[in-house]
């Protein structure tokens, strides 16, 4: 077991170290901090770092075990190999000591470290190609935006697409939560799709509302088919029956 005082492999200004090892070794105690220093004495909590020791000449397949003790010592372990990591003193007065930081807008951090912020990667609400192909590797669906835009111009209702898509999925029914998901964006890729009976126009250009009306579309929104009832009683259900 290594004894580390981690104000030791600081910089003087409180920095990490550039030397490769040692401030992978330090980012690795940085996490027992986080995971172990809001513990009371005899406390302990399983993290997400994985075991680095192989027995036998295989990777051990726990996760590390930090435990608080007597004197307030974190010590780290795997509960799987029994192997010991690191026993860490003088960790109170690190910048990991009360847990994960708070969170800070990503404005007020790049301000901070005195950088200009890039353009957001967040998609824009017109970005409806992004959106449907995430919602759809949510639900499982193998399918592409592009395939569910073909099936879009040529459907007459967005629930046949909906049934459509669910046909698609192999795997694990999709939940209630990921089909809440892509309704919305589906919704939205529906009204703006020009469509051959209405002169290449799309719903969103002929009806009033557009496509802002659907962003708010939940499970206890009316059901796009028609029926009167809310989703979550009617094509939600369907869809997972199916």
């Amino acid at each position: 077991m290594k004894v580390v005082n981690p104000l030791h492999w600081l910089n003087e200004d409180g920095s990490f170290p550039e030397e490769p090892k040692l401030r992978n070794r330090l980012i690795r105690v940085a996490q027992y901090i986080e995971y172990g220093g809001t513990l009371r004495v005899g406390e302990s909590r399983e993290t997400l770092l994985p075991c680095r020791c192989r027995p036998g000449g295989r990777a051990c397949t726990g996760f590390m075990i930090v435990l608080k003790q007597k004197d307030d010592a974190i010590q780290s372990f795997c509960m799987v190999c029994t192997e010991d990591d690191f026993l860490i003193y003088e960790w109170e007065q690190t910048p990991w000591a009360r847990g994960p930081s708070v969170p800070v807008h990503v404005d007020v951090l790049a301000k901070a470290a005195g950088i200009s912020r890039k353009p957001s990667r967040e998609p824009k609400a017109t970005d409806l190609k992004v959106m449907l192909a995430r919602s759809l590797t949510v639900l499982g669906c193998p399918l592409s935006a592009d395939d569910v835009r073909d099936l879009i111009s040529t459907s007459d209702h967005p629930t046949s697409v909906l049934q459509a898509v669910m046909a698609t999925i192999s795997g694990p029914l999709p939940t209630k939560g990921a089909i809440e998901r892509f309704l919305p964006v589906l919704m939205d890729v529906w009204n703006q799709t020009p469509r051959s009976e209405q002169e290449g126009r799309s719903p969103a250009d002929t009806y009033a509302g557009g496509p802002s009306a659907s962003r708010d579309l939940g499970r206890n929104r009316p059901c796009p088919c028609g029926s009167g009832r809310k989703f979550k009683r009617c094509c939600i259900s369907k869809s997972q029956a199916n």
